[in-house]
């Protein structure tokens, strides 16, 4: 049941005005992986001019709220990353799993950089965790062994943080879980693509996480999508170039 309320709490993202809808979506300096290095992900693109990004995770990373996979974050970032890397091939795999837990992605990523080559992938857990209060140190143990696996297959990562939207922490001690993923990529040395504080921020300018009609779920949600892949993309390209 918390599961499904904190869905239909990020499903309700009221729109701005669309005189500054792209305001809302600028990344502050400091929350936009700055210092972000992809070797290997680089070295891929120097030999072959060609990027394969793995994109994992659950619902979000399905885009099931923007009904239609083109509208996703995975498929939203490959066209950015088209725009930003001319001369390069972009694919971005979109390998979202709605009920698919930490440790069942874990086992499945050896097989899934294998099969695609991938150079980078970009994980998206702890939602379902939170929602399902699961225990933070076995997840932590979860999250560390997916990582291992996707270093033991030379690949870069970026994990990305919780979602954020207001009252959150009122359905699920969110913070205990955003912790083990900080941790989690400092023991690994992985990026975090701070997306709670990127959602915080745009909220404050005017982007309203708030609930709202149905019929605006699906564009919010498109809108929120696209706002995440560019600001994924502007840290990605300036890495692999």
């Amino acid at each position: 049941m918390k599961g499904l309320m904190l869905a239909v709490a990020i499903l309700g993202l009221a729109m701005p005005g669309a005189a500054h809808a792209e305001a809302t979506c600028a990344v502050p300096p400091g929350l936009g992986m700055p210092n972000l290095t992809l070797p290997q992900a680089r070295s891929l693109v120097h030999a072959r001019r060609t990027l394969v990004v793995l994109a994992v995770g659950s619902a979000p990373t399905l885009g099931a709220a923007a009904d239609g996979a083109a509208f996703s974050y995975p498929s939203r970032l490959e066209e950015h990353l088209t725009a930003l890397l001319p001369g390069v091939t972009v694919t971005v795999l979109n390998k979202g799993a709605a009920h698919r837990s930490t440790m069942a992605m874990a086992r499945h990523l050896p097989e899934m950089l294998s099969d695609s080559g991938a150079r980078l992938v970009i994980w998206e857990t702890g939602g379902r965790e939170a929602s399902r209060g699961m225990n933070p140190d076995s997840y932590a143990s979860e999250v560390q062994h997916g990582l291992d696996e996707i270093l033991s297959a030379g690949a870069d990562t970026i994990l990305l943080d919780l979602q954020y939207t207001p009252g959150m922490m009122r359905l699920a001690p969110i913070d205990l879980y955003r912790q083990v993923i900080h941790d989690a990529a400092a023991n690994s040395g992985v990026a975090v693509f701070q997306r709670y504080e990127l959602m915080t921020d745009w909220a404050q300018h005017g982007l309203t996480l708030a609930a709202t009609d149905s019929a605006a779920r699906v564009p919010n949600a498109r809108r929120l999508y696209d706002c995440i892949a560019a600001a994924l993309a502007q840290a990605i390209a300036p890495a692999v170039r």
